[in-house]
């Protein structure tokens, strides 16, 4: 079955209508599909329950010990009750024809089910529902009852726990079997009971609610959910049905069903759990912090308080959880739970908004100083190594503080403000804490207004390709062209790199002006070719986003094919960052790139931590030394990390390019130490398609 098919049934679903329908996507594209002939057992009573279903095309029977229980059609949800208690399957199902299933397991359950509170309590109200169903009374006693008829002796067949007792007094004259064995008691001992000693938490009004309509004639049936106690002490949750049945002598009597709901209150404690606690770390999760932030706010406004909200986030935790393993990673969030609870006071509260983010609500502090002070304990708990299976592993946090009434009235205001901080925290290097001012709601804006724009800007092609030449430094003479794009925006006017990038990285649109930077590129060289220009490469930056995506090369290759480019008039440079984030992807797509034909350079080479050992063995063809040490050679070290790359570069059979020359002088240095080549503004800009062709045809800077 299409994706598409699939989500039209997950919609028509009651339980599932609160999923977005991006949800409904994942969940349709992710999950098994299974596919079952008639009579095929989908499974069988007493097998281990670790995955549900949604029965997506067909009908299946549910029965147990070969009695028939139900037959669902298309749109059922089963298997539910024993995935969420980890329990043996309850009954067995059968496929009554040809039948589709979407096979949901526990990771799926708890990543799209159990952090929406209201799917969980619409699974809750199914559930309940199922029980009711199992606990009603019989069709052929209730049938004998409002005919007046009915007998113990029915009532012992039927294998239900009933008593009967007088409507007026309340007190037990009689009970089944069924009622003895679950109360642990004989006749003699039910007849002094009275049902008020049974249902102890039942006072008299409780009691008179339940009894007085059905002596009045003016219900039915009465019924509620109480706990029964045992003549041991013990108490047990159970369901109570009470009906009149014939009187006797002209006094009223009374047939009470008590069934035992254990289970049921478990599944729906457990339910409960899911919908408040984190899985993982059994915190409060986003939907119990949300309601004990406004407890805590509606507090501090009462009693003129203030109250603090941190953000906090791990440092370097993607990178432990790509290199060590999910497993790991989890482990480490359990223990950074842990260490969070141990650092507060009884009052604050921890909990886990998901991923690696945590929040931490703070009431009854005297002023933000208070915060800064418990946030800053927190970071000196990082600074030891956190040890999982006998390995030290290191991990920072930033956190971010907004505080009630100066940072916030509301609880989104509050949240809000908090998470800017955070985002400052970890663009001042990580590792710290930052109060919220309002100069970042500011920041916050500018971001938004260029999140809005730039997506308009891959529609309306408001960017620019730039090109500035790469130069032989023995020689002056050009050999190749970056290519540097930039945006100049209907709205926001010229928007810098700097901004703007980052932007497109995190909301991901940063593929889409990639793509369009390669086909300019190719484009640029076809009008070259044609104006009977020179061949020169252009060298274009890759984004980690669109270097890991999957169509990359394929992209490339039509690019290339669509403006007839050879491959060798395309280089690409990508960041060290990018080859350690994902070692074996980096070295899969590279040795893809090296078949192309395609030369790749090492941008801002010596501002990360790249194994020597992955370099020699990556086909790679240039580093590219970082301006920032290239900018002041008078510094003694900016020169010893010059000299040290170009030797590094020498020594793998690699060629050097330097950026940001600005000066002869840099231009000298740089040759004599066996630097290959070098741009920046000493030859030239950079400019755009029409001013290179002048520079292309000069050939010598």
């Amino acid at each position: 079955m299409d994706v598409q098919r699939k989500i039209q049934v997950l919609k028509s679903i009651d339980l599932l209508s609160f999923l977005h329908e991006d949800t409904l996507e994942r969940l349709a594209e992710e999950s098994r599909e299974v596919i079952l002939k008639p009579d095929e057992m989908v499974f069988h009573e007493g097998e281990e329950g670790k995955t549900m279903f949604v029965l997506l095309e067909g009908e299946i029977r549910v029965f147990k010990n070969d009695v028939e229980i139900t037959v669902m059609g298309q749109g059922s949800v089963f298997g539910e009750m024993a995935l969420i208690e980890s329990q043996p399957r309850s009954a067995s199902v059968q496929a009554l024809g040809p039948i589709t299933l979407l096979e949901i397991n526990q990771k799926q359950f708890h990543r799209y089910f159990a952090s929406q509170p209201q799917v969980l309590m619409s699974l809750m109200k199914t559930m309940s529902s199922r029980f009711r169903r199992t606990l009603g009374t019989p069709s052929g006693i209730s049938t004998d009852l409002e005919d007046g008829n009915v007998t113990f002796e029915k009532l012992e067949m039927g294998n239900e726990s009933v008593v009967l007792l007088n409507g007026n007094t309340l007190g037990l004259l009689k009970a089944t079997s069924r009622a003895l064995k679950q109360f642990n008691c004989t006749q003699e001992a039910i007849r002094k009971m009275s049902l008020a000693d049974l249902l102890f938490l039942l006072e008299d009004t409780g009691l008179k609610t339940l009894i007085n309509p059905l002596l009045n004639q003016r219900r039915s049936q009465s019924e509620t959910e109480t706990e029964l106690r045992k003549p041991n002490g013990e108490t047990v949750p159970v369901e109570v049905k009470i009906r009149p049945t014939a009187s006797a002598n002209g006094v009223p009597m009374l047939l009470a069903w008590i069934s035992d709901i254990s289970g049921k209150k478990e599944i729906e404690n457990t339910i409960r759990q899911m919908a408040y606690y984190d899985s993982l770390t059994g915190l409060p999760n986003r939907n119990l912090l949300n309601d004990r932030l406004a407890v805590s706010l509606a507090r501090a406004k009462r009693n003129n308080e203030k109250l603090g909200i941190m953000f906090l986030d791990l440092d370097n935790f993607k990178t432990v959880n790509d290199t060590m393993g999910h497993e790991t990673g989890d482990l480490l969030l359990k223990n950074v739970g842990r260490m969070l609870q141990g650092s507060l006071r009884q009052q604050d509260t921890v909990a886990r908004m998901g991923g690696d983010e945590f929040i931490i609500i703070a009431p009854e502090i005297k002023s933000s100083d208070d915060a800064g002070t418990l946030a800053q304990k927190i970071i000196n708990q990082f600074e030891a190594p956190i040890v999982i299976n006998g390995q030290e592993l290191f991990v920072g946090c930033s956190i971010g503080i907004a505080t009630f009434p100066e940072d916030g009235n509301d609880t989104k205001s509050l949240l809000k403000n908090a998470d800017l901080a955070l985002y400052r925290a970890k663009d001042r290097g990580k590792n710290n804490f930052q109060m919220y001012t309002p100069a970042l709601n500011f920041q916050a804006m500018e971001r938004m207004a260029i999140e809005k724009n730039l997506r308009k800007a891959v529609e309306r092609e408001e960017f620019d390709l730039l090109f500035q030449p790469k130069v032989e430094l023995a020689s002056g003479t050009i050999v190749g062209v970056e290519g540097l794009v930039r945006w100049n925006s209907r709205e926001l006017g010229q928007v810098m790199p700097d901004a703007f990038i980052p932007v497109a990285e995190d909301t991901r649109i940063i593929f889409q002006i990639g793509l369009w930077t390669l086909r300019k590129a190719c484009w640029q060289i076809r009008e070259w070719r044609n104006n009977g220009l020179p061949s020169v490469s252009v060298s274009i930056n890759l984004s980690g986003i669109q270097f890991a995506h999957p169509q990359f090369i394929k992209e490339l290759q039509s690019a290339l094919d669509e403006f007839d480019i050879s491959t060798e008039l395309i280089e690409l440079e990508i960041t060290e960052a990018i080859l350690m984030k994902d070692m074996d992807l980096a070295v899969q797509v590279l040795k893809q790139l090296g078949q192309l034909g395609i030369k790749v350079a090492i941008d801002d080479f010596g501002t990360g931590y790249s194994s020597l050992n992955l370099l020699k063995n990556l086909p790679i063809h240039y580093l590219k030394i970082d301006r920032t040490f290239v900018g002041d050679f008078s510094q003694p070290t900016s020169a010893a990390i010059a000299k040290t790359i170009i030797g590094l570069g020498q020594s793998l059979g690699l060629k050097t390019i330097a950026e940001g020359i600005e000066t002869e002088e840099q231009r000298k240095f740089l040759l004599e130490l066996g630097c290959d080549e070098g741009q920046g503004y000493l030859f030239s800009p950079p400019v755009n398609g029409k001013k290179i062709q002048d520079l292309l045809r000069k050939k010598v800077m």
